[in-house]
């Protein structure tokens, strides 16, 4: 059976982190075909081999020298140092426990370690790329290393990539949710909140691109709707203060819960929404799908191809077509629950083959010591 090794530091230490609660399922799923290993943080599962490393959150980083050089050339320093701890472990690890494939799923530092080790073993790459749109200097320092195969989250990017890297081999696979967990059917959060109820998913930060902000302003706008925002952060007494101001307490929440408690919390609401100005990977958008709630979110190529026929895309720097679009949503009535069967469309089921595929295609192709009659079980079991 072959070996690969995934990649993602903040594995096991950061659960609010999509790509790294990504690359811990991913790794439990392909364990069931491969031989898997992933350079965890922290312990997460008995294919994990954890690296040292630091939380991006933790207070070891807030080294104030350090991060104003960093904060010069970096948008995120901590990360930058928490990635550069764990480079040199990965490198070890990699090249003493060889694999038939390397997967980094943490970005750079996972790919330029993996490019070092490929460089002296030949271990093809498989890279899977979250970044978005607005985070093209990424994706550019990215393809620079030249991956095997890509992986984006979304075709959008797929088709930007082949524009800047024409003879990278790319295909798009998304995030993916488990279907059994988010579901309109089940227990439901008690929030104390009247009905409709908006749930919006973000960290509170202000002058982020996640200009919660908007979402305030346009629920204000409507006579009955209350608002939840899941989520913590810097700003969180500025955020609590507008809101109680626009709607009053009676109406606007800041909560703050586990993963786990997410498909509660979806049921508990009506339709969700989210102001980002882009979400590359949208999962809080197909999780609340999956829950049956319909998305609010800003107009353009990724989000659209997100939401389909689950929701509503309009330009949401406007408040009135914002506060209309919600009420929109919420009066409609949302046949053969569209939204659930949109995002049925990213089942791990789905996505786990999708991943399945491209491993074998790709060691078969870049990986002399593999051979397409190695025995490996079907993806179906």
């Amino acid at each position: 059976m072959s070996k690969i090794i995934l990649i993602h530091t903040q594995a096991g230490i950061d659960w609010k982190n999509n790509s790294a609660v990504f690359a811990v399922e991913l790794a439990r799923r392909l364990d069931n075909y491969f031989e898997v290993e992933l350079l965890s943080g922290a312990e997460c599962g008995s294919f994990s081999r954890p690296i040292h490393s630091l939380a991006a959150s933790s207070d070891r980083l807030a080294n104030p020298w350090m991060s104003n050089l960093l904060n010069r050339r970096l948008p995120q320093p901590k990360m930058a140092i928490a990635q550069m701890i764990s480079f040199l472990p990965c490198i070890s690890y990699l090249l003493n426990h060889p694999a038939d494939l390397i997967v980094p799923q943490n970005g750079y530092a996972g790919l330029l370690a993996a490019n070092f080790v490929r460089a002296i073993k030949q271990t093809p790459i498989l890279f899977t790329d979250h970044s978005s749109l607005n985070q093209e200097k990424n994706l550019e320092r990215n393809l620079t290393l030249k991956p095997n195969r890509l992986i984006t989250l979304n075709p959008i990017i797929a088709k930007h990539v082949r524009r800047l890297a024409p003879n990278q081999i790319v295909d798009t696979i998304p995030l993916g949710i488990e279907p059994t967990e988010f579901m309109p059917e089940g227990k439901a959060m008690m929030t104390g909140l009247p009905q409709p109820c908006i749930i919006t998913v973000a960290p509170l930060k202000r002058y982020s691109d996640q200009r919660i902000e908007l979402t305030i302003k346009a629920v204000a706008r409507l006579s009955q709707a209350s608002l939840l925002i899941c989520g913590d952060g810097v700003d969180r007494d500025y955020f609590q203060a507008l809101g109680d101001r626009l709607l009053g307490s009676g109406r606007f929440q800041i909560r703050t819960f586990a993963y786990a408690q997410m498909p509660q919390v979806y049921r508990s609401g009506t339709i969700f929404t989210s102001a980002a100005v882009q979400e590359s990977c949208g999962l809080k958008f197909i999780e609340a799908m999956a829950c049956g709630l319909p998305v609010v979110a800003m107009d353009n190529p990724v989000h659209r191809y997100l939401i389909g026929n689950g929701g509503i895309t309009c330009d949401l720097t406007n408040p009135d077509l914002y506060a209309n679009s919600l009420q929109s949503a919420i009066a409609r009535h949302w046949q053969q629950q569209q939204p659930r069967q949109n995002a049925l469309r990213f089942s791990w089921q789905g996505i786990t083959l999708l991943y399945y595929q491209a491993i074998l295609k790709t060691m078969t192709t870049y990986n002399h010591r593999f051979s397409s009659a190695n025995s490996h079980p079907s993806i179906n079991g």
